[in-house]
């Protein structure tokens, strides 16, 4: 569904991305482990061409993502993402926040929308927060109100950039629950994310990333319990 062809990106002298290939099937959970500037933000914010890349290829069911023609409001409807700062607009309720891009980008008609959204918040356990302000809910709410926000456009596959990350360990749970649901019930999921015992879990493959480059992969049971690479052995042994 996603394939990454030696994938490379640069800020200024610094490179991020060294030649990452790797590939993301249909109704696969991938994580990916590393420590902070291994590259994993970035890498996954080349699907929707949120970063630019200098070489290689990044492709989404066949189609170079930065190819001519491609509709990247469209591609973006079909990949959502949801960010470590949640991105919601504080003037909107989160129901507003949800039907926003259900009228504009979707063209759907008011009442519709709402409908919708409804369903969403009621996936995430949040239809009693309907008409509430970001600024009323709590950081796992307002993240649960983002993955609703990005399921509701009837997304192919879900990007996560450590969503738990700038959340109180205590609101941790309620979103990796929301998680744990969409990766049971079929959802091609790609989570960057510290959490080894959701990538244990509820990955079918692990990445592992360091100095911008994927040097460990495969299921959580070989990844997490016999590692091969010293850097990724001394990663877990910090992160325990």
């Amino acid at each position: 569904m996603i394939r990454f062809e030696a994938v490379e990106k640069w800020f200024g002298q610094h490179q991020v991305l060294a030649g990452v290939t790797g590939e993301v099937k249909r109704g696969e959970v991938v994580t990916l482990l590393g420590s902070s500037g291994s590259g994993k933000s970035t890498l996954i914010r080349t699907v929707t061409r949120l970063e630019g890349i200098q070489g290689g290829q990044v492709l989404f069911e066949g189609v170079d993502v930065a190819g001519r023609g491609v509709d990247i409001n469209r591609l973006r409807q079909r990949v959502g993402f949801v960010f470590q700062a949640f991105n919601l607009f504080p003037h909107l309720s989160a129901l507003g926040n949800i039907t926003l891009g259900l009228e504009r980008l979707r063209k759907m008609r008011k009442a519709a929308a709402r409908e919708r959204a409804m369903t969403e918040l009621d996936r995430v356990g949040l239809a009693d927060k309907a008409d509430a302000l970001p600024s009323r809910l709590s950081g796992g709410q307002r993240q649960r109100v983002a993955i609703a926000r990005a399921l509701a456009m009837d997304p192919d596959v879900m990007l996560f950039d450590e969503p738990t990350s700038a959340l109180d360990p205590e609101m941790v749970n309620e979103v990796l629950r929301v998680m744990r649901t969409l990766a049971q019930n079929g959802m091609t999921m790609v989570v960057v994310t510290h959490e080894i015992g959701f990538a244990r879990e509820v990955a079918d493959t692990v990445w592992f990333l360091d100095k911008g480059q994927i040097v460990e992969s495969g299921p959580p049971a070989e990844v997490l319990d016999d590692p091969r690479h010293d850097r990724l052995r001394s990663f877990l042994s910090r992160a325990r």
